[in-house]
């Protein structure tokens, strides 16, 4: 009587068991109730078993069972290949960024940075559980350049003790710990967390002074024509960052100066600045010039004595490529970089300037000095000699106009005289020192509006690193997310509806009636 319920056990039996698994699953842990319910669901899987045992066995003997033994002998085979195979890849593991941006690799600068680990770094990251998984995913692929770095997720709720020690208030913040130092940080982006590595890893702290009194850019501005995103930047870099006036300054730039920084300035160097100057760079000091095309004379004559002719011209480029952006032609995107520390890493990148003058080697450079000329214009430019007056047109003159390409970023380098009269303590040694002068014919190109254009705010940073002998910074740094979502209108969102949801699945399942019945 009772076999003729058997089927209906069976199966009743599995839909229990399901629904027991389920319940685990959600509550992630073995209750009560999901343990009643295997419980009920095995009791009757294993009636099902006693009432059809004469059945289960004489199909288990058949001929049939035994092609379906081998049937499943060979798929447990193959789930013990895709084992090992997965095994094998989380141990050697291959990761491919198919991503148009690379938005999901390290940047060049963290990877470096990793690399030149010399002793562990701890990343603690204090979330609530649960929340840590896009935390964990950046860690877990720091760890993949590194076996230097730890890190370790703590609830605060459950291990208050760790969050007061580390002084942490919030939830989602990041502490890095290296030695005896700690920066804590509370955005969870690869630029946070690796600015904070090297905040901590790095020794000391390098001064970069930025001139004043001469109209420069202000370093304090935060409006579109201001510096601070520039000082910001250096800062994360572990610069400290500072304002000089020259004419107030004894005799000498202060010992700490690691770099000194003139930007847009619109007014000339008085005698006693530049003789300050001139024997700071004896010593081995390092000059950082942006000059605009108004800039004055005397800036030009600071650059000859380092073998760089500031051309008295701005630069008209013609080449499509700043079209795109919506640049006119006194506005040249520089595509063409010599090959440099300063510039590794660059091809197919970008820079935005703005009314730039022309920067090159002179014909015939100082003894002992190597000038380099760096980021320069397309065959389609040239260096306009007359005046930008407004609604002019401007045309390319041979006589008085320099063909491009021309450079707007060269650099100089040169042994110093008397290194003994350097401090060590700032990076510099006791031995050969390199004096170092970067001049840019532009300031606009690194102002607020357009820092984060393209490659601009790289190669600002990249020419500092290299001025202040900090070459393990020089690299291209994390990218912001690029923003590639599609935009339909309603009409196309509706042919999407139809065709790709109900014509195409509708196609395909007539296809495979007609199929069914042509073979039946």
């Amino acid at each position: 009587m009772m076999k003729k319920y058997a089927a209906l056990f069976g199966l009743l039996g599995i839909a229990i068991i399901l629904a027991g698994l389920i319940v685990y699953s959600i509550n992630a842990k073995m209750n009560t109730f999901a343990i009643v319910l295997l419980a009920l669901g095995l009791a009757l899987e294993i009636a099902f078993v006693v009432l059809r045992f004469q059945e289960i066995k004489s199909g288990l003997t058949s001929r049939s069972a035994k092609f379906g033994s081998n049937a499943a002998l060979m798929i447990l085979i193959l789930l013990g290949i895709l084992v090992v195979i997965n095994i094998l890849g989380n141990r050697f593991a291959y990761r491919a960024d198919m991503t148009a941006s690379q938005v999901f690799s390290l940047a060049d600068q963290t990877r470096k940075v990793l690399k030149n680990l010399d002793q562990d770094v701890l990343v603690l990251g204090f979330f609530k559980s649960g929340e840590e998984a896009q935390a964990r995913e950046l860690m877990t692929e720091y760890s993949h350049f590194t076996q230097r770095l730890k890190y370790e997720f703590i609830d605060p709720d459950k291990q208050p003790g760790l969050a007061k020690k580390y002084d942490v208030k919030s939830y989602g913040t990041v502490v890095v710990e290296y030695l005896e130092k700690q920066e804590k940080v509370n955005t969870v982006s690869e630029e946070a967390i690796t600015n904070a590595i090297i905040k901590v890893t790095r020794e000391g702290k390098k001064t970069i002074y930025f001139t004043t009194g001469h109209g420069e850019k202000d370093i304090d501005d935060a409006e579109q024509n201001g510096f601070s995103k520039f000082k910001d930047a250096l800062k994360e870099l572990n610069y400290d960052v500072e304002k000089i006036f020259l004419v107030q300054q004894p005799d000498s730039l202060p010992p700490d100066c690691a770099l000194l920084i003139t930007a847009g300035p619109q007014t000339d160097l008085l005698q006693p600045e530049k003789d300050m100057i001139t024997g700071y760079l004896k010593r081995g000091g390092k000059l950082l010039l942006l000059l605009d095309p108004s800039a004055p004379s005397s800036y030009e004559s600071l650059a000859k004595e380092w073998g760089i002719e500031v051309g008295r011209n701005f630069i008209v480029e013609l080449s499509p490529v700043g079209q795109l952006f919506g640049a006119g032609p006194i506005m040249p995107v520089v595509t063409s970089y010599e090959t440099h520390n300063i510039t590794e890493g660059f091809q197919g990148m970008m820079t935005l300037f703005s009314e730039a003058r022309s920067v090159s080697r002179m014909e015939s450079a100082p003894s002992g000095i190597t000038v380099t000329e760096i980021a320069k214009t397309s065959n389609n430019s040239w260096g306009e000699s007359s005046p930008l007056k407004e609604n002019a047109r401007v045309g390319f003159d041979e006589q008085s106009d320099k063909q491009g390409p021309l450079s707007i970023l060269t650099v100089a380098e040169q042994s110093a005289q008397n290194p003994q009269t350097r401090p060590d303590k700032f990076g510099l040694g006791v031995g050969e020192i390199k004096a170092r002068v970067a001049i840019f014919g532009d300031s606009d190109f690194a102002v607020n509006g357009y820092f984060n254009f393209q490659a601009n705010g790289n190669l600002m940073l990249n020419t500092v690193n290299w001025l202040a002998g900090e070459e393990d910074l020089i690299s291209i740094r994390p990218r912001d997310p690029e923003d590639r979502r599609l935009s339909l209108t309603a009409k196309q969102s509706k042919m999407m509806l139809w065709f790709g949801v109900i014509l195409l699945p509708l196609a395909v399942f007539t296809l495979g009636v007609y199929v069914y019945k042509k073979r039946k």
